[in-house]
């Protein structure tokens, strides 16, 4: 069954007849430590709050994440989950020709369809999901693009561009007077500094995306944001935002979030050790599944079977990511997020009986 995103579990109870508490989601790549404390405080705090509006300017929030980023202010678009951030520089940023990977998040392609964008793709199966910046780059020079969107960590596959890698393609983007957006909203995850946030202010066609959602478990708030020194871009964005677009409790929820760096460093050990664990229980069933490089909270597969094994799996009890609805993927590539230990488990116990026939 292929779906535009994870995380759908009312839509899959619906079709099979399963109480929704009676999956565990691996289709959705949220923290498996859930909402840190000091956020919930927060947010129950400000209950009372409800009777106000929410600052429109959202000074409070855009201070904490220049804060935490070493930024000003002025440089930060606060957004309604990193999709609205996205689909807002769609729709004012002008770019002829974008260059995407194949696969990839699919909401780039649908943000700049706003205009009269051309899109060219970087294919990543054929290339066995391994590739070089140099390549991708001779790529942009031969498909004569304008602008490059680039997902890091990718989203499906879970791959992840070095810090000297990135800065290849910064300074190739700059002296050809490319748009580069940069989405790393499932970075926090790899418990890795490579990022082009810290080369924001040098460079004016630079827009980094990122999510809280995801980090701290709070996806049903929706709340990220974009990060560029492009100051026009984000006046044009500011001028056709919907006022009001972020609520109270994801304000606040925010401010919080940016916090909390002892728990963020917990999430990056845990995850490091979790999915360990999944790719040495995995690698049992090579015979089926081949598991590809991952540096963040999810991983990337291809089922070698002729059967849908989302299906299988979800009469187990079990919902994982059919990644069909990917351009660029052929049938029978899925995605799994890393969870907790028993869920890991479960999961794993689940494929031994699909699999195996135990």
């Amino acid at each position: 069954m292929a779906v535009k995103h994870g995380g759908n579990l009312q839509e899959i109870s619906e079709i099979y007849q399963i109480e929704k508490q009676d999956l565990i989601d691996f289709s959705a790549n949220i923290n498996p430590l859930g909402i840190p404390e000091r956020i919930k405080q927060a947010i129950n705090q400000g209950l009372e709050g409800l009777i106000h509006y929410p600052d429109s300017r959202y000074r409070l929030l855009k201070q904490a994440i220049a804060d935490f980023h070493q930024l000003t202010p002025e440089c930060v678009y606060a957004s309604n989950g990193a999709a609205e951030a996205i689909f807002m520089l769609g729709r004012v940023l002008k770019v002829k020709k974008l260059l995407l990977l194949a696969p990839t998040f699919m909401e780039y392609e649908a943000a700049f369809q706003q205009q009269a964008t051309e899109f060219c793709y970087f294919d990543l199966e054929t290339r066995n999901f391994q590739w070089r910046v140099s390549e991708f780059i001779s790529f942009a020079i031969a498909e004569e693009a304008t602008g490059i969107c680039l997902c890091n960590p990718n989203n499906p596959t879970g791959q992840m561009l070095n810090q000297t890698e990135l800065d290849e393609l910064l300074t190739f983007c700059q002296d050809r007077g490319l748009v580069l957006i940069v989405d790393e909203a499932f970075a926090d995850f790899s418990g890795k500094e490579d990022s082009l946030i810290p080369k924001v202010t040098k460079y004016a066609n630079l827009f980094v995306l990122r999510s809280l959602t995801k980090m701290f478990a709070i996806p049903g708030l929706r709340l990220g944001y974009l990060l560029t020194s492009n100051v026009e871009i984000l006046d044009q964005i500011e001028q056709v935002t919907v006022p009001w677009h972020i609520n109270t409790f994801a304000d606040l929820a925010g401010q919080q979030a940016l916090k909390e760096q002892s728990f963020i460093e917990e999430s990056q050990h845990y995850i490091e050790k979790e999915r360990s664990f999944l790719i040495g229980e995995l690698a049992r069933f090579s015979d089926n599944i081949i598991v590809y490089p991952s540096q963040t909270n999810f991983l990337f597969f291809r089922y070698l079977g002729e059967d849908c094994l989302q299906e299988k799996l979800i009469y187990k009890g079990i919902l994982i990511r059919n990644c069909t609805s990917f351009k660029g993927l052929s049938q029978n590539y899925y995605r799994i997020a890393v969870k907790k230990r028993n869920q890991n488990q479960a999961l794993v116990n689940a494929l031994e009986e699909v699999l195996c026939g135990k």
